[in-house]
């Protein structure tokens, strides 16, 4: 069941995320990957649904998220065979992201054609990723986008100049 408060996100079509993962052991990855969601005020919710062990309930699932009509971005989050990114790429209409806790994981890499997914092995990546993705129709990811970038020039920039000064000494 999908909460309605989600659901009016969803449907604004500014973007945000579910977090899939096929169980709870991945809980740590997991975190890592709300984290980079929340660095960006991205929307998003966390779900627990195994390919292999609740195959209805992923495709009803699937199908609930299909019908609501709106921007969302699927994180499978799923070691070994990764059944969930396969069948999300295939059955979702939302883009869908691999970001496997036992990456590199080849066999998200490696769905059927007609599924095509996007395999991001850094969860911290996530979320950057996704606001790439919607940038163009929410300002406030592009803002933040156009912010970590400024922030990481200017660094380089520093350094670069610090190093530079150092240089002229010797």
């Amino acid at each position: 069941m999908i909460d309605e408060k989600f659901k009016q996100i969803i449907q604004s079509k500014t973007g945000c995320a579910v977090v899939l993962a096929g169980s709870d052991s991945d809980r740590a990855h997991v975190d890592r990957i709300v984290a980079s969601l929340k660095a960006f005020d991205i929307p998003h919710r966390v779900r627990i649904c195994s390919a292999h062990k609740q195959p209805v309930e992923l495709m009803n699932l699937i199908e609930e998220y299909n019908a609501i009509g709106g921007s969302v971005a699927f994180i499978a989050v799923a070691s070994g065979t990764d059944a969930l990114s396969g069948i999300l790429s295939f059955h979702a209409l939302g883009p869908v992201i691999s970001c496997p806790p036992d990456g590199p994981n080849e066999s998200c890499l490696t769905n059927p054609p007609g599924s095509s997914n996007a395999y991001i092995e850094r969860p911290e990546n996530v979320g950057k990723f996704i606001a790439q993705i919607y940038a163009g129709i929410n300002p406030t990811f592009r803002r933040h986008l156009e912010q970590i970038k400024a922030q990481k020039l200017h660094k380089l920039r520093k350094t670069d100049a610090d190093l530079r000064a150092k240089s002229k000494g010797t």
